[in-house]
């Protein structure tokens, strides 16, 4: 395989001319991939009076569907109903110091001026978002609860340069609502005409004789066929749990291909105007992250096996450059309990390298950047026993129910007890006498005020004299799996979607969107902006592939 290329992928089909082929179906846009990206393509698509035809691998949804169904936006309306004075503009000094140079400025201008029109485009195509904001510190809001902080935009560090306010928003719905999200925008783009072939897998591209693409060539598994009711239950079973043993998902993903390639119908689909890619990450293409990220190669894949880099793939098959393929969001949270956030973070020289109440990707990549990926999260007796009581269940109470197993695991599995912290340290390989000055130090700045890793004042406390505990959050912990999402992706015209080539030229016909491309969480990935890109970059590709009519020749720098 090159660079670790999903293998059911093949080269492109060249025809010299296009009746050269038996075509079983047509639309003006085809979206390979139906998740967050492809459905809020083919709702604009469609918006334009295209004919859009939509394929996906499963049943759709993808890992939008399994997300928390968090939306990032500064200035909204919801914002506005809560009494939170926020702008785009804040939104813009914020996520420019998150994410850099993944896209050009005028485009992130773009994306957070479009923030408060992409959210009243939600609710006129069928989400409801609300206005109850959460204040405290978590990675997901509590039940009943609407827009927090899902970033670090509270953090000293930002807050000096952005005025701070939360902008995660939860789309309405039970539990994650990812499922919502996806179920909303599909169920009106049904309504508003939106074909769509399910348990169909896009094999490769097929470009005519001025290797424009035309069209695409797909495996379908038969209707009511023995195969389509096996693959059906492959996916059910990988959504519900085996997701989050990578070996029991990539068996499953094994035995989906076997189906298709034994069972499944070769077509052709043409594509009058565009194919527009939006089949999510490489997230369990576990040789493909192995090749572009190696520092998360043991890490805990996120997603769906339709996460599977075919997009990526298809697109390098007939030309494209990539981007930032070596940037992965790692999800390391260490709350709840906030008494986690209070103690201490170290690596394996027993020192700490950034505030514990950090945003949870922020501490992830940290981690990543330490020998050996290793970390340690340092507590005391008395935040170990009061974790326990975290874990109690509560009538009536459904705030954080989704992280009392993880909690009870690393408690009962995954800690290191030492009577003191030389004992510890030499349980855990690491240099005592700098846990014990580590230790100090951090007592020392709680006194003080003065922390060295300007953790806010309110998540200090001085860890107290007696046992000590250690969790194990290194990267590559298999008792405490650290979640990763790959960021980086197929490049694209900034203004259009269309997909590049190395030279900064457009592959006519070709169009990327949401984590088959490079977008705004390629730099850094915030809570809720890859559901926000899926937006932004799926409209964007949606509308420029329905006005396309004349190749595009120029080149654009990348």
């Amino acid at each position: 395989m090159k660079n670790g290329a999903e293998s059911r992928v093949r080269e492109p089909l060249k025809l010299s001319q296009i009746d050269q082929i038996e075509w079983a179906d047509e639309a003006d846009v085809v979206v390979v991939g139906y998740g967050g990206a492809g459905v809020c393509t083919a709702l604009e698509a469609r918006s334009h009076g295209a004919d859009v035809l939509a394929i996906d691998r499963f049943g759709g949804g993808g890992a939008t569907a399994l997300s928390g169904g968090i939306v990032y936006g500064g200035g909204t309306s919801y914002q506005r109903a809560a009494g939170l004075d926020d702008t785009a503009d804040e939104m813009y000094k914020y996520l420019r110091l998150e994410i850099g140079d993944a896209v050009k400025a005028e485009t992130l201008r773009r994306f957070c001026d479009q923030s408060d029109s992409s959210f009243e485009w939600l609710r006129e195509n069928g989400l409801s978002f609300g206005s109850r904001v959460y204040n405290g510190k978590r990675s997901y809001p509590p039940k009943d609860y609407d827009i927090y902080y899902s970033g670090n935009e509270a953090s000293p560090l930002y807050a000096t340069k952005a005025i701070s306010a939360p902008r995660g928003h939860r789309v309405e719905g039970s539990g994650y609502t990812g499922k919502d999200f996806f179920t909303g925008l599909s169920q009106t783009a049904q309504e508003k005409g939106v074909r769509v072939s399910t348990h169909t897998v896009v094999n490769r591209l097929v470009v005519d004789h001025n290797d424009a693409v035309v069209g695409v060539e797909v495996i379908r598994l038969p209707a009511e066929s023995e195969a389509l009711k096996k693959h059906q239950d492959i996916i059910k079973k990988v959504n519900a749990y085996q997701r989050f043993i990578e070996k029991s998902a990539l068996k499953a993903a094994a035995k989906a291909r076997e189906l298709e390639h034994k069972s499944g119908e070769r077509l052709y689909i043409r594509a009058k105007k565009a194919v527009v890619l939006t089949t999510g990450s490489f997230s369990f293409n576990r040789e493909m992250v192995r090749h572009y990220a190696p520092a998360f190669g043991q890490a805990m894949p996120l997603g769906t096996i339709s996460c599977d880099g075919s997009g990526v793939v298809m697109g390098q098959s007939v030309g494209a450059s990539v981007g930032h393929m070596d940037s992965v969001t790692a999800w390391r949270s260490i709350s709840p309990p906030q008494s986690f956030v209070k103690s201490i973070v170290v690596n394996k020289q027993g020192r700490r390298f950034i505030a514990e109440d950090t945003y949870l990707g922020h501490l992830g990549n940290a981690i990543a950047k330490q020998d050996e990926q290793r970390a340690w999260l340092i507590i005391d007796s008395q935040t170990y026993w009061g974790a326990f009581k975290e874990t109690l269940p509560r009538f009536g109470e459904e705030g954080y129910l989704e992280f009392r197993g993880p909690l009870l695991l690393n408690l009962l599995t995954n800690t290191t007890r030492g009577k003191t912290l030389q004992q510890l340290a030499s349980k855990l390989g690491l240099d005592g006498e700098a846990l014990v000055n580590e230790v100090a130090a951090y007592n020392e700045s709680v006194a003080s005020g003065q922390d060295a890793f300007s953790k806010k004042p309110a998540n200090c406390r001085a860890l107290n004299e007696g046992s000590y505990y250690a969790i194990d959050i290194s990267i590559g912990s298999k008792k405490y799996m650290c979640p990763t999402i790959p960021m980086g992706g197929l490049q694209v015209n900034e203004e259009t979607g269309q997909v590049l080539k190395q030279d900064g030229s457009v592959i006519d016909g070709l169009y990327a969107a949401g984590r088959a491309a490079v977008g705004i969480p390629s730099g850094f990935y915030v809570s809720g902006s890859s559901l926000a890109d899926c937006v932004f970059s799926g409209r964007r590709a949606g509308r420029h592939a329905t006005e396309l009519s004349q190749p595009t020749k120029e080149k654009v720098e990348i």
